[in-house]
């Protein structure tokens, strides 16, 4: 996967800023498959995540693999692609799911 698929955003306001933001949490040790219907930003808000995504629904494997994403990294996440979110060090994770715009 190349370094334009994880994007370092400014845009994002703080964690519960407004309705917009969807802040979701994982203890250490626990992971989360994410497989959206429509297209999504992933974004760490504290910790470092491990996400493995899949080829997708139309099977483009450059949108394909494992990335390691520290807090203030984003990714965006297609419909219908398939992604599994785990805490880094047992340390439990912060992570904004919604709507890629």
């Amino acid at each position: 996967m190349s370094a334009s698929h994880v994007l370092n955003s400014q845009q994002w306001g703080a964690c519960g800023a407004g309705p917009e933001h969807d802040l979701c949490g994982l203890a250490g040790g626990a992971a989360r498959s994410l497989r959206p219907t429509a297209a999504m930003q992933l974004r760490v808000v504290c910790g470092q995540a491990w996400l493995t995504l899949d080829d997708g629904p139309h099977g483009w494997r450059e949108a394909s693999g494992d990335l390691l994403l520290r807090a203030g990294q984003s990714v965006r996440i297609g419909a219908g692609q398939h992604a599994v979110i785990e805490p880094l060090g047992g340390r439990p994770l912060q992570f904004q799911w919604r709507r890629a715009g």
